[in-house]
Formats: C-alpha cells, sequence, structure tokens
C-alpha cells in the first residue's frame, strides 16, 4: 500500500486512524515518509504537528535513531522559514520532555532511586556479561522487579540517547544556540543525577568536536556574536560544574583548559562578568587541590581573593556597604589564601636540581600557570607569600591566626614552634572551611622545624623531637622526615638503635667522592694561577690583543657583510618583480581569452534556447488544438447516433466531418463551427429528452391511480382472513408445548435418581486422580530443584576454573615481567660500573696530563 499523500493533514489522519487500531508501527512509517517526502519541503504549522507525533510514537517504542532522522529532515525543513527555529525549540522541548517524564515514571514504577544504576558500566551496551549471566540462570518469569528495572534501564539508555540526538542536531546552528546550550545543560544534569561518569565523558569528547567544528572556531567576540559567546561559556562552566561534582578530575582540568582558551581570547577578556571568573577560579582551585598542586592552588584562591576585593570595594564606593562589613566578608577567604599560600611545599636546592625537571614537566607546569593568569612565567612560592604580605591580606585573617605567617617565615624559634602551630592546629581543625589545610600545614611546619633544629644541634633525642613535634605523630613524623631526606630538603639520619636524630651530610658520601676529583682540579687551578702570576699576566695581554683586533676588524666585517646582504635583496626583488609582471600578464591575458569565449558559449547557449523554447510552444500549441478538434468531433458524432428522430437533417457542406479521418484533413476544419453545431445538437436531444420524460410520469401516475382503487376491496378481505388463521395457529403450538415441556420433566426425574446412587463413586475417583495429579508435581519440583543445583554447581565450577586460569596468567606474566626487569637492571649496572672505570681512567689521564704541563711550564 502506499504511503504517499498529497496533503500532510491527511497523513495526520491517517496516523490517528492505525493508532487507533493498534498499528503504530504502520503509523510511524506513514509520518515518516510525510517528513522525509521532497514533496514536502515548504514549513507549514501541520509539519509541526506532523513531527511531534511522530517523535511521540518514537518515544513510546524507544527508537531514538529514527526520532533523530525525523529531526535532522525537520531541521532542515523549518531552518529556512522565520518561524522555523521558534518551532524546533518546541519540538525538541517537547520530545526531551516526553523522554524525561518516561524515566521517572518507569523509576517510579522501579521503587529504585539514581543510585540504583550508579554501578552501570555503559548505557550504550546492551547486555552485559553479568546480565547475561543472570538471565541463563534465573528461569523464574513472574520476577516482575528485575523487570522493572531492566525496563528503568531501557528508559535511562533512550533519554541519553535522545540527549546526543538533540545536541548533533542542533549543533553549529546560530539560530539555535540558546536551545544547545539548554540541552547541554540538560545532559550535564542527567550525568550528575545518574553518576554517569563514561557517558559524561563521550558527552565531554562530543562538545569538544563540536567547538573544534565550529564555523568561527576562533570565538572572537564580535558586534554579534556577544550572546554566543556567552551561551559557549555557560556550557564550559556546566560542563567544570559537573566533572567536579562526578570526581573527574582530569576531565575538569581539560574542561578548565577548554573554558580558559575561550577567556582568555584578547578579543574576549572585556567579555565576561565576574561570576564566570570566580565559578572558574572556584572549580580550578579544587581541581588543583585534589591533584595537590598547592602552589596553583594558592594562585587561584589569589585570584579569587582579588575579584572579591574589587566587588567589595566597589559596594563600598557605592554606599551599598561599610568598610567593616567588607572586610568582615573576606575574612574566611583571606584565611583560606594565607594558608594555602603558606601550605605550598618548599623545593629542594641540591645539586643538579635544575636539570631533574623535564620539558614535559616544564610544559605541564607552563599550562597549568596559564590557567591561573600567569602566561608569562610559572609562579613560585615566595611570589604569591609576598604577594599576599604586599596587599596587606594578613591584617583580614581570623585573630587565632594573626602570628601564623611569622611564625613560619620571620621567627627562628625551633623549641616553641611546635606549640604555638598547635594551638593554631585546633583552631584550624575546627573550623569547616579551613580544616582542608591541616594536612599540608603540618608537612610545612614539621620541614620548617626539623631544618631550624638542624640549625642548632648536630645530634638530637628522638624523644625530645617527639614532645617539640607534638602537634602530630611520632610516625607519621618519621615518614615525612624520609620523604624531605628523599627530595633533598633535609640532611639528617634517624637512628632507632640509640634513639638519636643525626644531622649532616653522611648518607650523602657517594655525591661528595663523585665531586671530589673536580673540587681537587679546581683548588689546583686556583693554587697555580697565585704562584705563577707571569702565566696570568700573559694571558690577559693575549686576550686584550685578541679583543683589540677584533675590534679594528668589526666594522669592516660589518659593513662588507651589510652590502652583500643588500646586493642579495636587491637582486631578489628584482627576480621577483620580473617574475611577478609576467604572471600579472598572463593572468591578463588568459582572463581577457577565457571571457571572450564565455561571453560566446553563452551567447550561443541563449539563442539556442530561445529557438528550442518557441519550437517547443509551437508544437505543444498545434498539438493540444487538433487534440481539442479531435474531441469535439467525437462527441458530435455520438449526438448524432442518438438523435434517431431526425436521421434525414445533416451539418452544412463545409461541417460534414463524419467521416473526416485524417488528420490533414481535420486541421482544415474551423473549431468554432465544431463547438456551435455540437452546441445545437445537445440542446435539441436535450429538448426531446425532457418531453419524453414528461409523458413517462404522467402515463406512471394514471397507472398508479387505477391500481390502488381496485385492491382496496381485497385488502380488507385479505387482513379479515390473516387474522383466524394466526390465532389458530398459535393455540395449536402452545398446547403442543405444553406437552413436550411435562415430557420431558418426567425423564429429567428418572435421569437424576439412577446418577444420584453414582456420587460415592465419582468423590472417590476425583480424590485419587488428585493424589496422582500432587505425586507428579511434587516429583517434578524435586527434579527442577535438582536441576539448578547441578546448573549453579557448574557455573561455579567453570567461575572458579576460569579464576585459576586467570590468577596463573597474573603470575606468570608477574614473573616473565621480574625476569625482564632483572636483566634490565644487571645491564645497567653493568653500563654504570663501565661507565664509573671509563671516567676513572679519564680523571686519571687528565691528571697525568696537567701533571705533564705543570712540569714544562716549570722548565
Amino acid at each position: 500500500m502506499s504511503n504517499f499523500f498529497q496533503k500532510p493533514e491527511n497523513a495526520l489522519k491517517r496516523c490517528e486512524e492505525l493508532i487507533h487500531v493498534g498499528q503504530k508501527d504502520a503509523a510511524l512509517v506513514v509520518l515518516d515518509n510525510v517528513i522525509k517526502s521532497k514533496r514536502h519541503r515548504q514549513w507549514t504549522p501541520i509539519l509541526e504537528d506532523i513531527i511531534k507525533k511522530l517523535l511521540s510514537l518514537c518515544t513510546e517504542s524507544r527508537q531514538p535513531r529514527r526520532a533523530k532522522d525525523g529531526l535532522i529532515h525537520y531541521r532542515g525543513i523549518a531552518s529556512a522559514n522565520p518561524a522555523g527555529p521558534e518551532s524546533i525549540l518546541k519540538v525538541v522541548t517537547s520530545f526531551l520532555s516526553d523522554g524525561e517524564k518516561a524515566v521517572l515514571e518507569a523509576e517510579s514504577k522501579a521503587g529504585l532511586g539514581a543510585e540504583a544504576v550508579a554501578n552501570l558500566a555503559d548505557l550504550e551496551a546492551e547486555q552485559t556479561p553479568e546480565t547475561m549471566m543472570l538471565s541463563v540462570l534465573s528461569n523464574d518469569l513472574s520476577d516482575t522487579g528485575r523487570a522493572d528495572r531492566d525496563n528503568y534501564v531501557q528508559w535511562l539508555r533512550f533519554l541519553w540517547e535522545s540527549y546526543r540526538a538533540c545536541l548533533e542536531v542542533l549543533k553549529n546552528n546560530s539560530k539555535l544556540e540558546d536551545l544547545y546550550a539548554d540541552t547541554a545543560k540538560k545532559t550535564f544534569d542527567f550525568c550528575v543525577r545518574y553518576k554517569r561518569k563514561t557517558e559524561f565523558r563521550r558527552l565531554k569528547d562530543l562538545l569538544k568536536t563540536h567547538l573544534q567544528n565550529a564555523p568561527h572556531a576562533h570565538l572572537a567576540a564580535t558586534a554579534g556574536s556577544d550572546a554566543s559567546l556567552r551561551l559557549k561559556v555557560d556550557v564550559r562552566v556546566e560542563q567544570l560544574n559537573a566533572a567536579t561534582q562526578l570526581d573527574l578530575w582530569q576531565l575538569a582540568f581539560e574542561s578548565a583548559e577548554e573554558l580558559h582558551s575561550i577567556i582568555s581570547h584578547p578579543a574576549n577578556r572585556k567579555a565576561f562578568k565576574s561570576k564566570v571568573m570566580m565559578t572558574y577560579y572556584d572549580k580550578i582551585s579544587q581541581v588543583f587541590w585534589v591533584s595537590e598542586n598547592y602552589l596553583f592552588h594558592a594562585c587561584a584562591m589569589q585570584k579569587i581573593y582579588n575579584i572579591t576585593e574589587k566587588q567589595r570595594a566597589r559596594e563600598v564606593a557605592k554606599g551599598e556597604s561599610t568598610r567593616d562589613k567588607a572586610n568582615q566578608s573576606l575574612q574566611v577567604l583571606a584565611s583560606q589564601l594565607v594558608l594555602g599560600a603558606l601550605a605550598v611545599p618548599h623545593h629542594a636546592h641540591r645539586a643538579g636540581y635544575e636539570f631533574e625537571t623535564s620539558d614535559p614537566e616544564k610544559d605541564k607546569h607552563q599550562r597549568m600557570s596559564a590557567l591561573v593568569g600567569h602566561n608569562h612565567h610559572i609562579p613560585h612560592r615566595k611570589n604569591v607569600i609576598s604577594d599576599v604580605v604586599q596587599r596587606n591580606v594578613l591584617s583580614l585573617v581570623f585573630p587565632e591566626l594573626a602570628g601564623l605567617y611569622t611564625l613560619l617565615e620571620g621567627e627562628f624559634d625551633p623549641l616553641s614552634l611546635g606549640d604555638k602551630f598547635k594551638a593554631m592546629l585546633q583552631f584550624i581543625e575546627g573550623h569547616s572551611d579551613l580544616a582542608k589545610y591541616a594536612a599540608p600545614l603540618k608537612k610545612t611546619v614539621l620541614l620548617k622545624l626539623v631544618q631550624q633544629l638542624g640549625c642548632v644541634y648536630q645530634t638530637l633525642q628522638i624523644a625530645d623531637f617527639a614532645k617539640l613535634a607534638g602537634f602530630m605523630s611520632l610516625h607519621d613524623s618519621e615518614k615525612l622526615i624520609v620523604e624531605f631526606v628523599a627530595r633533598g630538603q633535609v640532611s639528617v639520619r634517624l637512628d632507632h638503635k640509640n634513639g638519636t636524630l643525626n644531622y649532616g651530610d653522611h648518607a650523602f658520601e657517594g655525591d661528595r667522592m663523585r665531586s671530589q676529583l673536580t673540587n681537587f682540579g679546581k683548588g689546583l687551578q686556583g693554587v697555580l694561577s697565585l704562584v705563577q702570576t707571569d702565566l696570568k699576566i700573559e694571558a690577559r695581554r693575549q686576550k686584550a690583543e685578541a679583543f683589540k683586533q677584533l675590534s679594528e676588524s668589526l666594522d669592516d666585517e660589518r659593513k662588507m657583510m651589510i652590502r652583500r646582504r643588500q646586493q642579495i635583496e636587491e637582486r631578489k626583488e628584482e627576480v621577483e618583480r620580473e617574475m611577478a609582471l609576467k604572471l600579472i600578464e598572463d593572468d591578463k591575458r588568459k582572463k581577457e581569452e577565457e571571457e571572450v569565449r564565455r561571453l560566446t558559449e553563452e551567447q550561443r547557449k541563449e539563442d539556442e534556447q530561445r529557438r528550442r523554447e518557441a519550437d517547443k510552444k509551437q508544437k505543444d500549441k498545434e498539438e493540444k488544438e487538433l487534440a481539442e478538434k479531435k474531441r469535439l468531433k467525437e462527441q458530435l458524432d455520438a449526438l448524432k447516433v442518438q438523435d434517431k428522430k431526425n436521421k434525414a437533417a445533416g451539418l452544412p457542406a463545409e461541417l460534414k466531418v463524419g467521416e473526416e479521418d485524417d488528420e490533414e484533413e481535420l486541421k482544415k476544419i474551423d473549431k468554432t463551427a465544431l463547438m456551435q453545431a455540437k452546441k445545437e445538437q445537445e440542446e435539441k436531444l436535450k429538448r426531446e429528452a425532457e418531453e419524453r420524460v414528461a409523458l413517462s410520469v404522467q402515463k406512471l401516475d394514471h397507472l398508479e391511480r387505477a391500481r390502488r382503487e381496485s385492491e382496496r376491496d381485497l385488502l380488507q378481505q385479505l387482513f379479515v382472513t390473516q387474522k383466524e388463521e394466526d390465532k389458530i395457529r398459535w393455540e395449536r403450538e402452545s398446547k403442543q408445548f405444553m406437552e413436550n415441556h411435562k415430557k420431558k420433566f418426567e425423564e429429567d426425574k428418572k435421569k437424576k435418581g439412577s446418577l444420584v446412587r453414582m456420587s460415592s463413586d465419582r468423590t472417590a475417583y476425583e480424590s485419587l486422580l488428585m493424589k496422582r495429579r500432587e505425586e507428579d508435581f511434587e516429583r517434578a519440583k524435586v527434579q527442577y530443584r535438582e536441576q539448578v543445583r547441578k546448573e549453579k554447581a557448574k557455573a561455579k565450577k567453570e567461575r572458579e576454573d576460569k579464576e585459576r586460569r586467570e590468577r596463573e596468567e597474573a603470575e606468570r606474566k608477574q614473573a616473565e615481567e621480574e625476569e625482564k626487569r632483572r636483566i634490565f637492571e644487571e645491564e645497567r649496572r653493568k653500563r654504570e660500573e663501565q661507565r664509573a672505570a671509563l671516567d676513572a681512567a679519564t680523571e686519571k689521564q687528565r691528571a697525568r696530563e696537567a701533571e705533564i704541563e705543570a712540569k714544562q711550564a716549570a722548565q
């Protein structure tokens, strides 16, 4: 059956009829064909009703792909109409709201919350191994709870696919950017509500692809793109919020980079309000805190404080607030900034440290620096602290923390450092907004304490150290001291045998031996310069002469290089000028020739087109006129055949066309004469037909009157006779019915008496049959339980075998890796020994050569 409809209204009516009889799939096909048809490419309000009905059916049948195809075709239809964007907004909003309602209904029916699907690995996976095994082992079809859960998951999968489809349909369209942003925010809320981390990763990649494929990927804020830019920023801000709520910190960092790439564009710096920047720096500070990048966390907090301070200053200038209230509102933020800056760990400053930071690590730090506004340099701890001091942030912190900066950065009092910090630590841990800074501050204070003690003591009892570091346990202190030593921040050794802390370089004898020859060589060179002063004077004289000669010839060399460079540039410019003139002349000549050919060809095509159109119009006109004459001739001949009363009368001589069969002869006949003859013949036949009808009506009227007059008496007699016969028949049939009824009653009584005697036998047979069926049921139930037990045991055995094989494979791989690591360590050790031997030989050779040179110089 064809699904083509000339009008969309008819298709909508047909769809309602199919839905009424339960054929929703057929109705869906009808609407799909209308939307995809090339005949309905002009937008009308009825098409909006059709696409809404199509999406409603797709929602009921959970077909997101068909819904996406329909939305794509409808977008192509509606985008060219001024009312199209508003229509697309209504359609998409209705579609998503239907999906969200369906999910909420399935959630309430299953009796589950959003946390029930948090452990579901992937919504796009049709079946997981767990669900397949559950479907095999569970044969109870009455498990309505599991069915409701599966239905809930299916609706969640449909809603996710619907969000993705809508984002694909609405992407990179300037008229639909508001709807695109709202849909993206709804999708983020979906991921956060149902803890969908895998889907959030896909959504983030999808939005990033849309942003990269946008027509204006540079995102510069021009006169007409401010609203568009703000929408893009709002979407990235929501993405950053969702990433932090889902604890996806790597994705949060990437989202912050995307947002920063938009904000940091030179044309966009003044296009955002402080609220957006506050949200950005707040989230990026959380990301840096979780990743333990305390330096950049402090930089982000510094930006937040600066923005907040400016806002409070504007409020005070406008008279909306007082300075005391503004300072009171900044107290928590100032305390957080100071604690964050002081919690930044100190870097090590040992030999070779500058070479430990590789280029990838440096690039990473530069990227993070750019995120917090340091585009040209990487910030340091001392820069952040000095900025805090210069801005007088220390005066706004809580009174309990007023001496913390002086304690850590100004005073040198290792014996009371721990006690003073312990009181401040209790306040920090008791304050909800400052409690997270307690752990890194403990590290910083412990490092400060160990360093100050190293300046005073060479050896210290561990028990005394534990008293000084009373703000944390001894076990944690020892672990942190080991970390400090490994980083080269302190030189101390824990001696548990004697119970002491020994300061000094005892653990670094290898480093000192490694540089011993170098230091010895430097010392000898210094001694030689003191003993033989004439060599030093001669070297200075030679150097002065070399510099003098260089300065004398430097001007000539510079002039010669400048002159040669000018000659080369002039020659290159001349060649380029000649080539450019030649190319311009060639292009001009080619363009003129091409223009002449194009004009000639266009003129020829236009003439040929006009000639063909004129010939076609003339031919069509002649064909239409000939067809019209043929039709008139056939109609006139048919009328003459009907005219049986006027056979002798004919047409005039020039109109006798009844025998004309040749088209050439037919062309010579006048069309107007044919039409006049046809009209006269039709009027004549109409007049005769009306006269015949009038005579027939009059005759029929007279005949009917005579018939009714003659049958009046006969009908009266027939009625009386029929009445008597009906009465006799009724009495006879009533008597026969009563006799048959009495006879049937007597027969039933006899049959009942014979059946009553068999009632005990029937009862015994029923009990025997029920007992047999109960035994069969119990036997089948035992067999079924035994079969289920065997299947479970088989599945358990297979699972144990699989785990055993995996464990053996893992052990084998681990053994292979250990062997490879052992071989690699052995080779590395051999290479180091060879390198050490080579270095020693080189140093011996260098010392021997130095000794020979010294002897020669002495001679």
